[in-house]
């Protein structure tokens, strides 16, 4: 499932007869708006459009120097938050709140934009429309005009008219389709939006087109399948963007997103998961830039954590926190991944701080009885810890007694801490187990063919290591002699946030990326 913030502002948005009356009125308040078109044959466009230009990036300029006012990390869907999109969204690429000129509320939504900036880029505007340009390029200028009031949410509504004017006027334009596709995907049209980008596709190939589509695909459900359908849909635009642009990172980056929700929301298939590791580290090797996107490591951690390899997961935590210092979720997570390793082997050493009488229960061996629908012949042979290998082990059943058990943060899976009674101590992590189901201290554990593994995590100055069982499903157990009901198996799902890393601002002409996966976590 994903979780967005609703926009803190919807724009543009009307609905009933008033918007079917509106709608001329509008138009020719955009149409009045255009740069003034020339009789000529458009031989001066290239300068004129050069001078739109620098008008705009002059403009993106000035707000770049306004003194900071409410703080607050940039809510959008994109590490770069680009501040030249046409408009001011909170859960789309392209919006400028992180920008010290964009203030935000507590929650990182867009609150009243600065008189002064509202009056600079009406000034822009005013400028702008004194620049001629031929019909040849109008549609093109137009664009401009909507970067332009794309500085601020106040220009959103009319960004959003000049860029469907735009297509209008030349629906061969693709940046045109691409840029109208944020402004309404901005305002929560995500039909609208799709459209938009699939129109870009339409007149010529485009990694961003691609890149975008791909992640409007996850964030709303595509059209047909249901969402396991869509995030096929969401795969394919990936793959087609990668083959459009190869050497672009953030192509990469996306498809390794697009794998990473079909993991979560497929069955959690390793090959899933490792082909996102793959698109990850490929859109590191053929982009510099890529590998300071602090929301690249954010979801390469994620996925790394889900699959135990705490010692990296660590390391990608600390990385985008380096990258993106205002960014609380990374440092929140490196700390409590911290401290849940640090617990768990505290646990672990001191049997879970079990005393007298109730440490002397727990010892001795396990009854064989308890191994229930797994005993009998044939059945698999009751072995203590240290008769367990690393890796694998088949017609093998470790029998064991619960000393405590742990929720990481996130409720990913319930880890427990087990007692074999002949002296061995392990860390045993049931994925997929419903909120409502768990253990006792004291309960029997039989776990069937366990795949041991031992964890030696060093990081920034300290150590742990403990043995470790990984549990795909609960009702692969048998607790004290039974199998848990059907009702304690609970897929994991992949839930996404919007609130990836705060990013300095960038130049104006800066290419908005693809909304990521930033701040994801399992349910």
């Amino acid at each position: 499932m994903r979780h967005v913030r609703l926009p803190g502002h919807v724009t543009g948005g009307r609905g009933g007869a008033g918007a079917v009356m509106a709608a001329p009125v509008e138009e020719k308040e955009a149409a009045a708006a255009e740069p003034e078109a020339g009789d000529g044959d458009g031989d001066g466009d290239e300068a004129a459009l050069r001078r739109l230009e620098e008008l705009v990036e002059e403009l993106y300029r000035f707000r770049a120097r306004l003194p900071h006012s409410a703080g607050g990390q940039s809510p959008t869907d994109d590490p770069a938050c680009p501040t030249d999109a046409p408009a001011c969204p909170t859960d789309v690429p392209g919006c400028p709140t992180d920008d010290p000129a964009c203030p935000t509320d507590a929650h990182g939504c867009p609150t009243a934009d600065p008189d002064d900036l509202v009056a600079e880029m009406e000034r822009t505007l005013q400028l702008m429309e004194a620049v001629h340009v031929s019909p040849q390029a109008r549609g093109r200028a137009l664009v401009l005009r909507a970067r332009a009031l794309g500085v601020c949410a106040a220009g959103a509504p009319r960004a959003e008219q000049s860029l469907s004017r735009a297509v209008k006027l030349e629906p061969g334009l693709g940046v045109a389709w691409t840029r109208l596709g944020e402004a309404r995907w901005g305002r929560g049209d995500l039909a609208g939006a799709r459209a938009c980008f699939a129109g870009a596709l339409a007149h010529g190939e485009d990694a961003e087109a691609r890149r975008l589509l791909s992640m409007a695909l996850r964030a709303g459900g595509g059209a047909g399948g249901g969402a396991g359908g869509s995030l096929r849909q969401s795969l394919a635009q990936a793959e087609a963007a990668v083959r459009c642009a190869p050497a672009d990172g953030r192509s990469w980056y996306v498809l390794g997103n697009a794998y990473v929700s079909l993991f979560f929301a497929g069955g959690q298939s390793p090959d899933h998961a490792r082909r996102a590791l793959g698109a990850y580290a490929q859109a590191e090797r053929v982009d510099p830039e890529a590998a300071n996107n602090p929301d690249l490591h954010l979801n390469r951690a994620t996925l790394l954590q889900y699959e135990e390899r705490f010692g990296a997961a660590l390391e990608g935590l600390g990385r985008a926190s380096a990258l993106a210092p205002r960014w609380e979720e990374p440092r929140r997570r490196h700390a409590h991944l911290l401290d849940f390793l640090g617990r768990l082997c505290a646990l672990l050493a001191n049997r879970g701080k079990l005393r007298g009488k109730r440490r002397r229960g727990l010892q001795g061996p396990l009854p064989p009885s308890l191994l229930g629908p797994l005993g009998g012949p044939g059945g698999p042979r009751p072995s203590p810890l240290a008769a367990l290998r690393p890796g694998p082990n088949p017609r093998r059943a470790l029998l064991a007694r619960v000393i405590f058990s742990l929720t990481p943060e996130g409720g990913r899976a319930l880890v427990m801490g087990v007692a074999d009674g002949a002296g061995g101590v392990a860390a045993v992590t049931v994925y997929n187990a419903a909120p409502d189901w768990g253990v006792l201290v004291g309960d029997a554990l039989a776990l069937p063919e366990p795949i041991l593994r031992q964890h030696h995590v060093a990081h920034q100055g300290k150590t742990f290591s403990f043995l470790g069982i990984r549990v795909s499903s609960p009702l692969s157990l048998v607790v004290n002699g039974r199998r848990p009901p059907g009702p304690a198996l609970a897929p994991a799902r992949l839930a996404l946030r919007n609130d990836p890393a705060p990013a300095a601002t960038p130049p104006p002409h800066a290419p908005p990326d693809a909304p990521s996966n930033a701040g994801a976590r399992w349910e």
